[in-house]
Formats: structure tokens, C-alpha cells, sequence
């Protein structure tokens, strides 16, 4: 980012029922208050106590803003908080994300390091779930493919994770009329195929990290076959020929979530104990993401 000045930084957290998750998003975020020019939450017509919740925080720091967005959906909410957003870099985070407390000055410092010929419009950390159990595991392999350079290496990537990711203002305001609400489509997948069919790179720092929730991996397997399919989908509409790679995987990812759901299902992230009893007992499942509008909205 070519600029004389630092470039300011704002945060977007869309929230549909977030009661259970938004304070410990904020709590990590106040930390570093005074490296953001604001951080937007978007409401997308909770009915619980998430706006309550977001208020309470707004009356302590008033650089917590409020955003309503009363259409339903993931696009129209991370939209409504990106034309909200008043400064160069917009970070974008899931309301169950929790960032590391460099985490703004690692997008910032990306931006102003990367050279200007790149055209780097976007930048996606890496994360590893909390409350799982297999957090641990999961950091450490993180941890490894760092190392031996397979991730985080500041290379152009193809893909941005929606749950920790930042745009530039440029980037936006070129790609916002080309993105799509449809339902059946990943909206960060879709985001990163127009960032680069607009010519901006997407790069992975190292130093940009965010806890996240493992709660999608909640999901049951029948029901998880529409999130695979998804991504297949998030490829097809851009008539990209490396979509059939995709059918390849969707059957590895989805065999993956199916084996991985059970453990999840025994798993008390109270307790950190597995049981049988935990295991057989009827789960109220929350999807990871806002309900998306329907197809062709």
C-alpha cells in the first residue's frame, strides 16, 4: 500500500444470535482499540440478547459502532459493514472469532510491507479451533507447516478465510458490484476469485492468527453435504477450469467431516472429557455462518 501516512484499519463482525459469542470476540479486539479506527458489528435481525450485548460494549468504547442490515444474509451483512467502514483496510472477522493481540498490527504491517507492484488487495490469517479436542494438535500442525514453509509464507495465495481476513479499500470498492448473494455459494471463495480476476494479489502472513470456532464441525454429515457443495459451486459460477479439483476433494472433505463429527459430538468443551452419554444425546447443532438469502436474490 503506497501511502505517505500509516494506513487506518476498521473491523467488520457480522452477528445473527451471537449472544453465546460476541463478548469474547470484543474482549479480544478492546486490547487493541487503539490501533483501529472502528470496529462495525452488523446486526442481521438478532432475536436473543446480541444487540444488547453489542450496546453494552458501545456505551464503554465508542468506537464500536452498530450496523442493522435487515435483509438475511452473510453477503448482505459483510457488505453492509464493508460500505459502513470509513478507512484504508478493512479487517473482517466472525462474531466466534478471537485474534491474537497483534492481530491488527500484523494486517496492517502486510499491507505496508508488500510491495505496491503486487497490488495486494487482500490478506488471510491462519487459526486453529478452540474449545475442540483437538486444538492442540491442530496449532502444532499449523506451527509445522510454518516452519517448513508449506503455509504463512507471504506468497500469493488463492483463497481468503472469511472468519480472519482484511481487504484494502481499493479492492473493495473495485469487486463490491461483482460479488454474488447467492446462497449456494462460499461468499469468501467467491470474494477471493474476484479480487483476482481483478488483478489484486491475496496474500497468508504468518503473523496474522485467530482462534475460531469448531462449531461447523457440529454440523451433521447429511447436512454438511450442502457446505461441500457450496464450494464446488463457488467455482463453477466464475467458469474456472480448476472447479473440478473441487469434485476430487468434496469427497475427502466431506468423509473427513463425517469421521472427525463424532468425536466432536462426545466432546464437552466444559469438561474436556468425551462420554457416550454426550455422544447419544440429542445436540442442538448452530451453523458456523448466517443464514444465506435465497438463490438469486
Amino acid at each position: 500500500m503506497n501511502t505517505d501516512r500509516r494506513p487506518t484499519v476498521s473491523i467488520v463482525v457480522p452477528v445473527l444470535n451471537e449472544e453465546l459469542f460476541i463478548a469474547p470476540c470484543l474482549d479480544h479486539v478492546l486490547p487493541q482499540i487503539d490501533e483501529v479506527t472502528e470496529v462495525i458489528v452488523v446486526d442481521n435481525g438478532s432475536s436473543d440478547r446480541t444487540v444488547e450485548i453489542v450496546e453494552a460494549y458501545i456505551a464503554r468504547e465508542p468506537r464500536i459502532r452498530l450496523v442493522h442490515e435487515p435483509r438475511k444474509g452473510l453477503f448482505h451483512s459483510r457488505a453492509a459493514g464493508f460500505r459502513a467502514a470509513t478507512t484504508d483496510i478493512v479487517g473482517r472477522i466472525d462474531a466466534d472469532t478471537r485474534i491474537a493481540p497483534d492481530w491488527v498490527a500484523a494486517v496492517r504491517r502486510a499491507f505496508e510491507t508488500t510491495d505496491p507492484a503486487r497490488r495486494l488487495g487482500g490478506v488471510t490469517g491462519l487459526s486453529a479451533p478452540y474449545d475442540s479436542p483437538f486444538s492442540r494438535s491442530k496449532k502444532l500442525l499449523v506451527e509445522v507447516l510454518v516452519r517448513t514453509k508449506a503455509i504463512g509464507t507471504g506468497k500469493t495465495i488463492a483463497n481468503m478465510h472469511g472468519a480472519n481476513m482484511a481487504v484494502s479499500r481499493e479492492a473493495w470498492d473495485a469487486v463490491e458490484d461483482q460479488l454474488t448473494p447467492r446462497a449456494d455459494v462460499h461468499e469468501d471463495i467467491d470474494f477471493a476469485l474476484c479480487l483476482r480476476e481483478a488483478g489484486f494479489a491475496i496474500i497468508q502472513p504468518a503473523d496474522m492468527w485467530a482462534d475460531v470456532s469448531p462449531r461447523r464441525a457440529l454440523t451433521p454429515p447429511l447436512q454438511y453435504t450442502s457446505f461441500v457443495r457450496a464450494g464446488i459451486t463457488s467455482f463453477e459460477i466464475h467458469g474456472r477450469g480448476h472447479w473440478t479439483l473441487r469434485w476430487l476433494v468434496a469427497p475427502v472433505t466431506w468423509l473427513s467431516h463425517a469421521v472427525f463429527w463424532f468425536p466432536y459430538r462426545a466432546y464437552d468443551p466444559t469438561t474436556r472429557r468425551f462420554s457416550v452419554r454426550r455422544l447419544v444425546s440429542r445436540q442442538e447443532f448452530r451453523p458456523a455462518a448466517l443464514s444465506e438469502a435465497p438463490p438469486g436474490s
